[in-house]
């Protein structure tokens, strides 16, 4: 269905006033019913709170000729719908005001739009050191109060639907004017198609003298006019010449795009087999290292679980002081008279599980913590195993690198713990724009080589790990060790794929040169500076997202 220009635009600046008028009258509204809600929340609260100092004392006293005076009291004021003085058990001491609501099961309200009634109900407890005794129950007549804010909701309305028409009008003359102007450029548009299809172009422009932009409009359609003309006597000039220029370029061109296919489809087989082959190598590598660290962290995790099933089986046994005191006690609540009550009570604080009750209070509580200490552990174990495992995916996103190390530290721990060491050093990083599985893949080869490093020294090590950011826009992570070194001769192919001084079960010869490429892929480095017999430095260098 087509719909007008006219019609669009009444349309359209109803809406925009329509929500406009919504959100107002809704904030508006908002605004008013909480104002009123906590004003009468307020005075109901501070009522209760003044009739409940006055009257305390009194009703601990069993004063009712004076709690009815304060009743009495109350009542002379003519919000107060009704008043009621109750103890636990339910027994009145002091009623006033409407019979109806005091014969009427108490409901407290929390806020004026659940007072159905008109009246806003409140429960103030009488209570001393902790123990209750009664309460005092209020009834707030607030029909006023919502009547008048019912009135001046009705009065909104009533302007906005008057608003409305005033808009609605103005919409109309609006609209009934721009679709007489666009008339006129719309039927210069026939005639400029219609020329376009004839190549005539004479007394087709159109004159709108309004002097806003519809007449700029239709200036510039004029101008457009005038260029088509002028272009349609250069185009069939030119149709010649480039008709007999395609004649030689189609050749030439279809002989290019044979060629270039057939090099592209060779390149595209080739970084196929390419990035298979990579991947291969990259897979063996991560199956190498996990290898490596499989029963490592079964041992990490096997820890902090013991101790967590040691700690439940204690809590277990706490639990049966626990229920034996509550036995006992539920024994002195249930005994029939006051004597025997505080026989067995006696009997309960001279049993051992009441006596070590302190003690099983402050153990519990040093139990959890020490089980959720392991259970946080283990998460850190899961969490480092999860990190370490997106190696497989080639997705980037932006990451702390100190976290990364965190969590490899984390997953390597007992691979490092029996051979050296750690100094850690973190420097506040920005972030960087990394895949997490690899970049942790080459911080889990350094911190291996270097453990490996050390134990072939056959005496107990130091590892120094630190990051840092640099004024260039890059961070590093370095990792230095004090272990056997590496000779100048294998310093110069220690990045070459399958080199190796280690033995044919501990190596592959790829950790490294696996390393050094996602360093290069992240636009990064990895370099190394190492002396024999004194220790080895290995530098991971990643540029800052968004650095110049």
């Amino acid at each position: 269905m087509r719909i007008s220009l006219k019609l669009k635009t009444i349309l359209g600046v109803a809406l925009i006033e329509a929500t406009l008028l919504a959100l107002l009258l809704t904030t508006t509204f908002n605004l008013l019913t909480n104002l009123v809600n906590d004003a009468v929340v307020k005075r109901a609260n501070t009522t209760a709170n003044l009739f409940y100092s006055t009257t305390k004392n009194a009703f601990l006293s069993f004063d009712l000729a004076g709690i009815e005076a304060d009743v009495n009291e109350l009542l002379t004021d003519s919000d107060i719908h009704y008043v009621k003085i109750t103890d636990t058990s339910g027994r009145v001491f002091a009623s006033g005001g409407n019979e109806q609501s005091l014969n009427s099961d108490f409901q407290a309200d929390t806020s004026v739009s659940l007072a159905s009634d008109g009246i806003y109900d409140i429960r103030r407890p009488i209570m001393v050191d902790d123990t209750l005794y009664g309460y005092i129950d209020l009834g707030i007549d607030i029909a006023a109060v919502k009547a008048s804010l019912s009135d001046i909701q009705q009065w909104a309305y009533t302007i906005a639907v008057i608003e409305m028409v005033l808009v609605a009008l103005f919409s109309y003359f609006l609209g009934s004017y721009l679709t007489k102007q666009i008339n006129i450029l719309q039927q210069g548009a026939r005639r400029l198609i219609q020329a376009s299809k004839e190549n005539k172009y004479e007394d087709i422009k159109v004159n709108v003298r309004t002097n806003d932009e519809l007449e700029e409009l239709a200036t510039v359609f004029n101008h457009l006019i005038s260029h088509l003309e002028e272009e349609h006597i250069r185009r069939a000039e030119a149709e010649n010449a480039i008709h007999n220029l395609n004649q030689s370029l189609e050749y030439r061109v279809r002989e290019r795009t044979n060629e270039l296919n057939r090099k592209n489809e060779e390149l595209s087989q080739s970084n196929k087999s390419l990035k298979e082959t990579q991947q291969q190598l990259l897979q063996a590598e991560k199956m190498s290292s996990v290898g490596q660290l499989a029963a490592g962290v079964a041992h990490e995790i096997n820890n902090p679980v013991g101790f967590v099933s040691s700690n439940l089986d204690t809590l277990k046994e706490y639990l049966a002081s626990f229920e034996i005191l509550y036995r006992d006690l539920m024994e002195v609540t249930q005994a029939p008279t006051n004597e025997v009550a505080l026989e067995k009570l006696a009997a309960l604080k001279n049993s051992q599980a009441y006596q070590s009750l302190d003690f099983i209070s402050n153990d519990v509580s040093h139990l959890i913590k020490e089980s959720e200490h392991g259970l946080q552990r283990v998460e850190e174990i899961v969490s480092s195993l999860k990190q370490f495992s997106r190696i497989d995916t080639d997705q980037k996103q932006l990451f702390d690198l100190n976290n990364c190390v965190k969590t490899t530290l984390a997953l390597v721990n007992n691979k490092l713990k029996y051979a050296c060491d750690v100094d850690i050093n973190y420097d506040e990083l920005p972030r960087v724009m990394m895949n997490v599985g690899k970049i942790s893949q080459v911080i889990t080869n350094l911190l291996i080589n270097a453990a490996q490093a050390i134990e072939e020294t056959g005496r107990r090590g130091k590892l120094e790990v630190r990051t840092r950011a640099n004024s260039n826009g890059t961070v590093e992570l370095i990792v230095r060790d004090n272990g056997c070194g590496i000779s100048d001769e294998n310093l110069q192919k220690i990045f070459n794929p399958f080199f190796t001084t280690k033995d044919e079960d501990t190596g592959t010869g790829l950790g490294l040169s696996i390393s050094y490429e996602i360093a290069r892929e992240h636009e990064g480095m990895l370099s190394v500076e190492s002396e024999l017999y004194t220790g080895t430095e290995f530098t991971l260098t990643l540029p800052v997202y968004g650095a110049a």
